[in-house]
């Protein structure tokens, strides 16, 4: 069980780390790490060094890796005594604080089948497992007969290809170079292959095999770092949180003022219409004269013989119908005045057969503004 989710954890990180979210990481990781002090990233980088064990017939060569570079520290005889080469390896080890650093047996390139395929980008989501399938057809070998791992040359996203190097090797030989360390104490964490003088950074074995060391300090180390995002997570969460919140408050305040300023806006145009409204009247009034000063005038020019049933004052006119003894003299007396012009008959008079008077319609416009 815990072998299994130790495989699913493992390959969601290989996973991870070939994405383009992971290469997002890796970029980011070196551009922080490109910002250190140098004396920071030697430590670093002397906190990642790694031992390396090659096996020459009966001859153990043990390597460290560090800042790129194989430097030799010892080689042991495998035909002594096994429990003081084991003692020694761990004084080795302990003199040179390498007692908690993993170890990789280092494979040369002679022995190792390098194979360039092509695949299906598609098939990077489940790589080693595409490769397993394909082993028998790329190679002389099936997959359960030996160990790979492979790296990735190119991505062509366009064309959607992979080029994959694959890197093969039996599992027997291995097997038997590891049955050779195990008398000495040592347990190899991780098989790798020298290419070019160095090893390249890979691990033929399966998850299952590799022999994991736990580093106190490294531990300690990934527990701060982790500590440290949290923190920085945290932190950067209350920001904006707190951005947000001011935002929001800001929001609110202008949403309240913008109330305010609708309120006001809808006031000035209250007044506006009033303004508008009372101008309109006072226009009106300034270009009629009021009803009572044209109620009066036609009093005063209508004569003594002269009556009226109806009288209509409009905006720019009036209208008078009545009997009068002298109807035609109605048309000057009307025009004569300061407050009426273009005085004329609304169709003919006529008689009134009981009265003797005659009937008439006159209609006249208003002067505008009359006169006082």
């Amino acid at each position: 069980m815990a072998s299994a989710i130790e495989n699913t954890i493992q390959d969601f990180r290989i996973r991870l780390q070939r994405s383009q979210l992971g290469a997002f990481f890796s970029w980011w990781k070196q551009e922080l790490r490109d910002m250190l002090p140098a004396r920071v990233k030697a430590g670093m980088l002397h906190a990642q060094r790694r031992v390396i064990l090659q096996l020459d017939g009966e001859e153990l060569y043990v390597k460290v890796f560090e800042s790129g570079a194989l430097h030799e520290i010892e080689v042991i005889s495998l035909a002594q005594d096994a429990r003081l080469q084991q003692q020694r390896i761990a004084e080795l080890l302990s003199d040179r604080d390498l007692d908690e650093v993993s170890r990789d047996l280092l494979l040369p390139e002679s022995n190792v089948l390098r194979k360039v395929v092509v695949l299906p980008i598609a098939t990077e989501v489940n790589l080693r497992q595409a490769l397993a399938f394909e082993m028998d057809r790329q190679t002389p070998f099936r997959a359960d007969d030996v160990f790979f791992d492979y790296r990735i040359l190119e991505r062509d996203r366009e064309g959607g290809h992979l080029k994959v190097e694959m890197l093969v090797v039996q599992k027997q030989p291995v097997l038997r170079d590891i049955q050779m360390l195990e008398p000495i104490g040592i347990k190899p964490g991780g098989v790798d292959v020298e290419i070019e003088g160095r090893p390249a950074g890979l691990n033929l074995l399966p998850l299952d095999m590799r022999h994991r060391i736990i580093n106190s300090k490294s531990r300690a180390n990934n527990i701060l770092i982790v500590t440290l995002v949290v923190l920085l997570l945290m932190v950067m969460a209350q920001s904006t949180w707190l951005r947000q919140h001011q935002i929001d408050k800001a929001q609110a305040a202008i949403e309240e003022v913008r109330e305010e300023a609708m309120q006001v806006q809808q006031i000035r145009n209250r007044i506006a219409d009033a303004a508008e409204a009372a101008g309109f009247l006072q226009n009106r009034r300034a270009a009629s004269p009021p009803t009572v000063k044209v109620l009066a005038e036609v009093t005063r020019i209508l004569p003594d013989d002269t009556y009226l049933d109806r009288l209509l004052i409009g905006s720019d006119s009036v209208q008078m119908q009545g009997k009068s003894a002298n109807a035609q003299q109605l048309i000057e007396l009307v025009n004569q005045s300061p407050l009426f012009t273009d005085a004329g008959f609304r169709g003919s008079t006529r008689l009134d057969t009981r009265s003797g008077k005659e009937i008439f319609d006159i209609n006249a416009a208003l002067v505008s503004g009359g006169e006082e």
